[in-house]
């Protein structure tokens, strides 16, 4: 797409949040986008934030399941931008009223310590090991702005930044403990009642596959991993979607839990 149409779209996209209007699809010239238009898109959306001096905190991963990916018509996940000014730390309050739809969804969080070497489909994920010199327990925030489910495609969601609305991240702790992040069993609580389990297993071929991709998807968005940055690798519990006054609390095997208060 030419720089001016991405502009215009994104200008209508930014009324589109203001006026809360349910989520579409995206439509170029009267076609379906791709997913490089969506990236595009998705870039200036981005940009505009980075000129109100953010930055990029971390990456997020989705369409993490073979049967999400069937359903919207891709072989890989999607990946999103954080930026720093939607990141929490634990025992934050969200407002609902700030939101179309608010999603919370439970994911393990690790931080890039060093340059991550780019990996072949088929290449040794433990190399990346190494270059992980934090992890935690986190929430993703999203807005799907009610998107209707049974019609979704992935360029669509990637264009608005793969929905992240910024992350909420647990206490961090050393990695060396962890091996390569497999086998973390996650409970979810909703005013101290669980009410969904899974486990770190459930994203991809594990955390490390999802670094692997991430680091993929950074290259080729020309803009590198970077130490500091968060990677979150994937909900491991189906999408929470949000009600004022409940507060959420997730567990990740042995790491400290992560909890938000929406408002």
């Amino acid at each position: 797409m030419h720089a001016d149409q991405v502009r215009a779209i994104v200008d209508q996209y930014e009324v589109h949040v203001r006026n809360r209007s349910r989520f579409q699809l995206y439509r170029i010239d009267g076609r379906p986008a791709t997913l490089e238009d969506a990236y595009d898109i998705q870039d200036e959306i981005v940009a505009r934030a980075l000129r109100c001096d953010d930055r990029v905190a971390g990456y997020k991963v989705g369409l993490t399941t073979e049967k999400m990916q069937r359903f919207c018509g891709v072989a890989e996940p999607i990946g999103g931008r954080i930026l720093q000014s939607n990141v929490r730390a634990s025992g934050a309050t969200i407002r609902q009223a700030d939101f179309h739809r608010l999603g919370i969804e439970s994911e393990l969080a690790l931080r890039i310590g060093k340059e991550v070497p780019l990996l072949r489909a088929d290449g040794n994920l433990q190399e990346l090991i190494a270059c992980v010199d934090a992890v935690a327990a986190a929430f993703e925030v999203i807005d799907d702005r009610d998107a209707d489910y049974a019609h979704l495609e992935a360029s669509s969601i990637a264009a608005e930044n793969s929905w992240n609305m910024g992350m909420v991240l647990g206490e961090a702790a050393a990695p060396a403990a962890f091996g390569d992040f497999r086998g973390l069993p996650g409970r979810l609580l909703v005013n101290g009642e669980q009410v969904a389990t899974g486990s770190s297993d459930d994203v991809m071929s594990g955390p490390l596959g999802v670094l692997a991709w991430v680091a993929r998807f950074a290259h080729q968005a020309r803009a590198p991993l970077q130490p500091g940055q968060w990677i979150m690798t994937g909900s491991v519990i189906p999408t929470r979607f949000a009600a004022s006054g409940e507060t959420y609390s997730f567990q990740l095997g042995p790491l400290s839990p992560v909890t938000v208060t929406v408002g």
